[in-house]
């Protein structure tokens, strides 16, 4: 063999070494998620602090919660909770340990963020806590070992219903519905379509509306993407009795002739408020050009988009 190949051979045997020696003084940190496999069998979540709880269950492959009612789940706040907490990875060795460790990372029950998470046979209950670093600490309950996990929970994933509840209030498709009704302090009228053509009718006036006709077109995406981003509970008297004189009512038909009503109120210069087919148990805060889509005169509907 050639003196220059073995030269070759023996340094590159050096490296090789130099590598092994290297890995075994400085090995790869394990990890592991922090709560296993039960990401994807999961069924039930609780989160829970001294200010508050949040109860979200599975069904029907849509994730809900009750405050105080049943609603569905924002699916985006759903997907960053699975993808930063119960997915979450984590160094196995401690950073801490001891009841010491506990009370300086501020992981006793009294301060920490607690997250149990349950599927049909197995529960996890696991604490976070925030000194105002980049990432969180947390521990498994019942366990003093401290940990830390490369993500905010605390910050992100608090118990506050607005946080939690999605948005989305109503949502039809323009091939969805069949007639819109509409009363309110000054008229009364129709808007219903006939395949693609949308009519307008009142006491006065029955009309073609303009395929682009701006007025419509704000009903129809209004009726798209209806959000809400505020509660209120039917329980206040004073918020109910708006509704006794309401400032527009409106009856949506679908293509299946379901009927969803829609009644607004206005409780004082600065709120307007929805309730939907006449359930008093909540009540939404809405912005006030919702009602006023709702409550333009016919000579609007008439227009032509250019």
């Amino acid at each position: 063999m050639k003196r220059n190949k073995v030269i070759l051979i023996a340094l590159l045997a050096i490296l090789i070494l130099a590598y092994i020696i290297l890995r075994l003084s400085n090995p790869v940190e394990r990890t592991r998620k922090i709560f296993g496999n039960l990401s994807s069998n999961v069924e039930k979540i609780k989160i829970y602090n001294q200010d508050g709880e949040i109860d979200l269950f599975l069904d029907d492959g849509k994730w809900h919660f009750v405050d105080p009612v049943i609603w569905e789940a924002d699916s985006l706040m759903i997907s960053r909770f699975f993808a930063d907490v119960l997915e979450a990875d984590y160094a196995t060795t401690p950073m801490s340990s001891g009841e010491s460790a506990i009370q300086r990372y501020r992981l006793d029950d009294s301060q920490a963020l607690h997250v149990q998470v349950q599927s049909a046979n197995r529960e996890l209950h696991v604490l976070f806590s925030n000194l105002g670093n980049a990432w969180d600490y947390f521990r498994f309950a019942g366990e003093d070992d401290v940990y830390q996990v490369r993500s905010k929970v605390v910050q992100n994933f608090l118990p506050e219903v607005i946080r939690w509840r999605s948005p989305l209030l109503i949502h039809y498709w323009e091939e969805d519905l069949k007639e819109i009704r509409v009363e309110h302090e000054h008229n009364a009228y129709n808007l219903y379509r006939l395949g693609n053509q949308w009519y307008y009718r009142d006491a006065n006036n029955e009309f073609a509306v303009d395929f682009g006709n701006y007025a419509l077109v704000k009903i129809l995406s209004l009726l798209q993407n209806f959000r809400s981003y505020i509660f209120a509970s039917g329980d206040d008297e004073e918020l109910l009795s708006a509704f006794d004189t309401p400032m527009a009512t409106v009856w949506i038909t679908d293509t299946d002739d379901k009927v969803e009503k829609l009644s607004f109120a206005k409780f004082d210069n600065a709120r307007f408020m929805l309730m939907v087919d006449d359930d008093p148990s909540i009540l939404y805060q809405v912005e006030f050009d919702f009602v006023y889509r709702f409550t333009r005169n016919p000579e609007i509907f008439k227009r032509i988009s250019f």
